[in-house]
């Protein structure tokens, strides 16, 4: 008899939950037209009767990509058809790391440093990777993107700075994407910049209407992109002939040449993009996986298996392509070819390569083969990160600022905030877009904190992931020291613009300090904040 009253009780309260669902989405309908204070009551109350750990119990669609790709059944053994099945995501988180601002750096690194950064490349991968697990994870236990959860998490105070830091990591990003295509385009055709620029927005929306065939195409095209670099650019390192000596010594040896620090701190900036941390958590939520209570630990803890997996494989396709593109150009300036091609002028002012100026570099060491090659490999390079870039810029808005719009005006709107200023640079600063690209993977890095922190906060919250996938202790330990070292590679880069701006004047070191202390500031505020 109490059996069936308890029987009853719990149908009863599972009816209950089900008639308020609506409810619930009504009150939700009507927040614009509550004030602020009651607004964020509202939210907090509809949020916490289905978040965190209590999402897991179903299926969340957190993109835009056809229908979720079926996995199958728990298995108890390794399984490679599995493994395929999660295949995908790994391999478009991971065109960020070869887009055309690596590129730029990795030459600039060769040409700089030599060999030498190459143990600095192979460990930023190695942290990109412990850093895009815990996004994926985030995406696969709770069912939610990173930006949603920044959208539930933070107030108004806290996340419309958020967004608009990220936002302009992304125009960043962008910037380069969109001038690498136009650069591939005009050493391939001749094309002028601002009409390669043009181009690439329209190419952009050509692979980005792929999703509309569902996510397996979208995948298998990054995928042949990625392979396109790998032979490109790997073809070229076959006929630089390197020394593997000096190889292995700067793969082994940690040591950064006073000379290199702008490039070593673009490194960091470069292979990390805050973006892809959203982006990631975003992808994942395209498998789907079993929620059934009886499968359903066991079903995300094989999910998050098959993903670090495909991560790995993925990003180290990744570290192949920018060692292979150090590697050359340590080559070609270790042999002085490179410097012999430089004017008196750019020698003495320590000139480095562009984009533009690699592709001379290259027919001067390799022949007419050697900037084709280039052409064709950064091509590949900018029209997948553009396009992967675009997608992180939707998530973000659509999830961060609960944007309602249709797919197709999502997409322009993200994409245009960032085609204006590329724009704007590629034809009224040509000259200059190699200074910009440095400084821009540089910016990456400023804003690559503003991404981490979030994802570890999340990633170690027993009331977000639950006791069960919360990272342990140890884990969490080494995640906030690699943010601390990021943050204090930041300060440590930043200081000497401050000084040297507030020795301009004092209208300049008020300008300097404020936004120094500012930036600080917002970093302390987000690693305090409670998730």
């Amino acid at each position: 008899m109490n059996d069936n009253s308890q029987s009853t009780s719990r149908a009863s309260s599972s009816s209950s939950t089900a008639v308020n669902t609506p409810t619930a989405a009504r009150q939700t309908e009507r927040l614009p037209l509550l004030s602020s204070r009651k607004r964020a009551q509202s939210e907090h109350q509809t949020a916490s009767a289905d978040y965190g750990a209590a999402a897991i119990e179903r299926e969340f669609e957190v993109h835009d990509i056809g229908n979720l790709i079926e996995t199958g059944d728990y298995e108890h053994s390794f399984s490679f058809r599995k493994l395929v099945c999660f295949a995908g995501p790994g391999f478009a988180m991971s065109i960020a790391y070869v887009d055309p601002g690596n590129i730029c750096s990795d030459l600039h690194c060769g040409a700089v440093a030599g060999y030498k950064l190459l143990w600095l490349l192979f460990l930023t991968h190695a942290l990109g990777l412990y850093i895009q697990t815990l996004s994926a994870r985030i995406g696969i236990v709770t069912g939610k993107n990173l930006a949603q959860h920044c959208y539930r998490q933070y107030t108004r105070g806290i996340r419309i700075p958020l967004w608009l830091v990220c936002e302009l990591a992304i125009i960043g990003s962008d910037i380069q994407e969109a001038i690498g295509t136009a650069i591939a385009l005009y050493l391939l055709f001749g094309i002028e910049i601002w009409k390669g620029i043009l181009l690439a927005a329209v190419l952009s929306y050509v692979i980005l209407a792929i999703q509309n065939f569902g996510a397996r195409k979208v995948e298998a095209l990054f995928i042949a992109m990625i392979a396109t670099m790998c032979v490109c650019f790997g073809f070229e390192a076959i006929m630089a002939k390197p020394d593997f000596g000096e190889i292995a010594k700067g793969l082994l040896v940690p040591r950064i040449p006073s000379d290199a620090t702008v490039q070593a701190v673009g490194v960091v900036g470069a292979v990390i993009m805050p973006h892809n941390l959203f982006l990631h958590s975003a992808l994942v939520g395209t498998r789907r996986i079993g929620r059934a209570a009886n499968v359903r630990n066991a079903s995300i803890r094989e999910a998050n298996f098959y993903t670090t997996v495909e991560s790995a494989v993925a990003l180290l396709f990744s570290v192949i392509i920018n060692a292979t593109i150090l590697v050359v150009f340590a080559d070609i300036y270790s042999s002085g070819r490179g410097s012999r091609l430089l004017t008196q002028k750019q020698a003495a002012e320590k000139h480095l390569p562009g984009l533009v100026e690699a592709a001379g570099l290259l027919e001067a060491a390799f022949g007419k083969i050697g900037p084709l090659l280039w052409a064709i490999g950064l091509l590949s390079s900018g029209q997948s990160s553009t396009a992967t870039g675009t997608m992180a810029g939707q998530y973000l808005m659509e999830g961060m600022m609960q944007l309602r719009a249709s797919h197709w005006l999502r997409m322009f709107i993200s994409r245009s905030i960032s085609l204006v200023p590329t724009m704007l640079i590629g034809t009224l600063a040509a000259s200059y877009l190699d200074q910009f690209d440095e400084w821009l993977n540089v910016l990456q890095s400023l804003a690559l904190p503003f991404a981490l922190v979030p994802t570890l906060k999340l990633a170690q919250s027993h009331t977000v992931m639950s006791s069960d996938f919360a990272i342990t202790r140890n884990w969490r330990l080494f995640g906030w020291a690699a943010a601390a070292a990021i943050i204090a590679l930041n300060v440590y880069l930043l200081m000497p613009l401050v000084l040297q701006l507030a020795g301009q004047g004092i209208v300049q070191a008020c300008i300097a300090y404020i936004a120094f202390c500012l930036y600080l500031l917002f970093v302390a505020v987000l690693v305090r904040a409670d998730v």
